[in-house]
């Protein structure tokens, strides 16, 4: 059973669980259009038309689940992101904290490095802040960068994770439903057990720290990431079992109703997990916002009449 064939699953157990509660009532289904009806006994149209009430909104209970997002439409943006890691990856940091991905340095970073001997003619106050701006602290502003997207990275993974995960838990939902309607009729206890791995599809990471780049404390960030990729991961969620029964029609979809509304809430957690983590980072970054982006130059002030004057271009020889 695959979750592609989701909701052909969702009427054949609207279509089952009927003929079983009229079997149960002594109500003989409908017969198939075209085909001649029989002759209808007392009460017997009235009970028709409760079962199929009582069933009648199984196929829209599947349906928000058959259009989750698909995983494998996070892989364009995954691809993106792992571009800009190897562009900000130095050297001085080329692991993703969050997942040990290695990325090759960009050795178009260190060109940086190389400017100041270039400028050392270089006089006046747009040279000094150049220096102390932009050549001093960018080694530290490529890492947090690198830092940054490493989060983002993460963070995409564990999306994708949860809708992995749910896809596997609503199809198994459909499965036992189908399987426990086909054993009605056994001897012994109906019931079945359901492990919801979506609960374990987010991981917390301890926090990444990021480099000063101006005096005082740097702020770390706060990074989720899919429990199967992680790398240093806390304890993830240990996947709650629920054990589900049901002697008849009606208490078999009943039961399949309580499993799809307890993955409705347990994909709102992990989904809240992630928005939790990157509402943090967004505040971590607006806080040290000098962390990231380096500072406006100041010949972004010059006009053409001061430009070569000692407060921008200086003496430069």
């Amino acid at each position: 059973m695959s979750f592609d064939n989701l909701m052909q699953h969702a009427y054949e157990i609207q279509q089952q669980a009927t003929l079983k509660a009229l079997t149960e009532s002594g109500a003989r289904p409908a017969a198939p259009a075209g085909k001649p009806q029989p002759a209808p006994r007392h009460g017997e149209q009235e009970t028709r038309h409760r079962v199929e009430q009582m069933f009648g909104d199984i196929p829209e209970l599947f349906q928000a689940f058959a259009e989750m997002p698909d995983p494998a439409a996070f892989d364009g943006h995954r691809s993106k992101l792992d571009k800009s890691l190897s562009e900000l990856s130095s050297g001085w940091v080329s692991d993703d904290p969050v997942s040990g991905r290695t990325y090759r340095a960009n050795h178009d970073l260190d060109e940086m490095l190389d400017a100041e001997s270039h400028i050392e003619s270089w006089t006046g106050r747009a040279a000094m802040e150049f220096k102390s701006n932009f050549i001093s602290p960018f080694p530290s502003i490529v890492y947090n960068q690198f830092m940054g997207i490493a989060v983002l990275r993460a963070a995409l993974d564990a999306e994708r994770e949860i809708w992995v995960r749910a896809r596997d838990d609503i199809d198994k939902i459909a499965h036992d439903t189908i399987t426990a309607l086909d054993r009605m009729d056994d001897c012994g206890k109906n019931e079945w057990v359901m492990t919801f791995t979506v609960v374990s599809s987010v991981a917390a990471v301890a926090g990444v720290a990021l480099a000063p780049v101006s005096f005082g404390l740097s702020l770390g960030l706060t990074a989720v990431g899919a429990t199967s990729q992680v790398a240093a991961a806390g304890v993830p969620d240990d996947p709650p079992t629920v054990r589900f029964q049901g002697e008849t029609a009606q208490a078999v979809v009943a039961s399949m109703r309580d499993a799809i509304r307890l993955l409705h809430g347990y994909i709102a957690e992990q989904e809240q997990k992630i928005a939790n983590a990157l509402t943090s980072c967004c505040q971590a970054v607006a806080q040290q916002r000098d962390s990231f982006v380096a500072k406006r130059p100041a010949l972004a002030d010059a006009t053409q009449s001061d430009v070569t004057g000692p407060l921008f271009m200086g003496y430069s020889t």
